[in-house]
């Protein structure tokens, strides 16, 4: 018996990296993060950072919400037949995920936006996400994850600032590095300066 259990642990370690590609992404991806935005959707990068920037934000904020952004039939995996059902997919992908996370789930296709938060109504939830439209595009699919997520953020008294949300993780620190090897580079340059000038004094003259 323990011989089977062991065969079975391996062999579910070795069907892990291939999950991504068979199974059904979405579900894989957000065990572990907040967002799942598909890599051939091709968004801009200031874009998607901003994104994930403003998920973080409203779940910092208390706001428990994951999102999964789906761009085409390859994002699915295995669940094709689900593709075109935001709101079907919502339900399989909170149950996929309920081992873990059972807080809000926030589905977005190119024909509409899906919610799921078990044993919760979504009545009210679904009346606000009908009146978010979904613009054409890659642009057009994360506007709408934006605005859905600030919107139904700010119905369950959260809100977050947009240049707080829209500034990408690690801008600030960026900065603080730059403006540290600046100073540094200065007082080097001065304490050169100083050296030089008092060297030149010191010298006698001819």
């Amino acid at each position: 018996m323990k011989r089977l259990i062991l065969v079975a642990i391996l062999a579910a370690c070795v069907a892990a990296p291939a999950a991504r590609a068979d199974g059904d992404p979405a579900s894989d991806y957000l065990y572990a993060y907040k967002t799942f935005l598909p890599y051939d959707a091709k968004f801009p990068k200031a874009d998607a950072a901003s994104f994930n920037a403003l998920v973080a934000a409203v779940n910092k904020e208390g706001f428990k919400i994951r999102v999964a952004v789906i761009w085409s039939r390859y994002d699915m995996g295995s669940v094709t037949a689900l593709y075109g059902k935001p709101r079907t997919y919502a339900k399989f992908l909170g149950l996929e995920l309920s081992f873990i996370y059972k807080q809000r789930l926030l589905v977005v296709m190119a024909n509409g936006l899906g919610f799921n938060w078990p044993k919760h109504p979504t009545t009210a939830e679904y009346a606000l996400l009908s009146t978010i439209p979904v613009r054409p595009g890659p642009a057009g699919l994360l506007a709408a994850a934006r605005t859905a997520v600030r919107r139904l953020a700010a119905a369950g008294g959260v809100s977050v600032q947009p240049a707080a949300a829209a500034k990408p993780a690690g801008t600030s620190r960026n900065h603080d590095r730059i403006v540290i090897i600046a100073a540094v580079i200065g007082a080097l340059v001065f304490a050169a300066a100083a050296r030089f000038l008092v060297r030149r004094l010191r010298s006698p003259r001819t």
